[in-house]
């Protein structure tokens, strides 16, 4: 499974429509949660979706889960939904540029990162947010009894998600630069 997927980030960055898909995918579902986290604040007590906040706390989902209206319940199902689009789009974006960018910058790496499905660790942010998600769809759901442990674990997630993604951000910047600097140097180069 993980060769498939791999094989699949490495022909993603080997066609131009294909990472545009995955760009477009990724654009369309963030603005949706956008336009999602814009409305949230008027239907609960000027709060935004738990996933938008990355300083949030167990005690803090329910406090706020107490100011949510029938709409904010309503509205936060369609954020739940999107969201599992997002992150997995998210992901392959980084994961595609990173294997379009290890291929100009060192073919030998490039190998190396196919032959060991390393491109695929750049999706270890997404199952961190699923996590998550499936974690706050437990703790929404069961509203208004309290589930903790999903709480705890959706917090947990969070953190997961939030130093793997600044992981994944850093490499994808220095491949990226990386790659940019060899073509700049063998197109002065002749």
């Amino acid at each position: 499974m993980l060769s498939k997927l791999n094989g699949f980030i490495v022909g993603c960055s080997e066609s131009w429509w294909k990472f545009l898909l995955i760009f477009l995918g990724q654009t369309g579902s963030f603005q949706i949660l956008k336009r999602i986290t814009d409305q949230f604040p008027a239907v609960t007590a000027g709060d935004v979706p738990f996933d938008m906040q990355n300083s949030l706390s167990a005690e803090q989902i329910f406090a706020q889960l107490d100011g949510y209206s029938e709409a904010a319940f309503d509205l936060y199902q369609l954020f739940q939904l999107t969201d599992y689009f997002f992150p997995l789009f998210a992901g392959l974006l980084l994961a595609t540029v990173c294997a379009f960018s290890l291929r100009i910058a060192s073919p030998g790496f490039y190998a190396t990162a196919i032959s060991r499905n390393l491109f695929v660790l750049l999706l270890v942010p997404t199952v961190f947010d699923w996590l998550e998600n499936l974690s706050l769809l437990r703790v929404v759901s069961a509203w208004p009894n309290q589930a903790e442990l999903a709480a705890t674990l959706a917090v947990a997630a969070k953190m997961g998600k939030l130093g793997t993604m600044s992981i994944a951000f850093l490499v994808t910047g220095v491949l990226l630069f990386w790659a940019i600097g060899k073509w700049a140097y063998n197109k002065t180069q002749g």
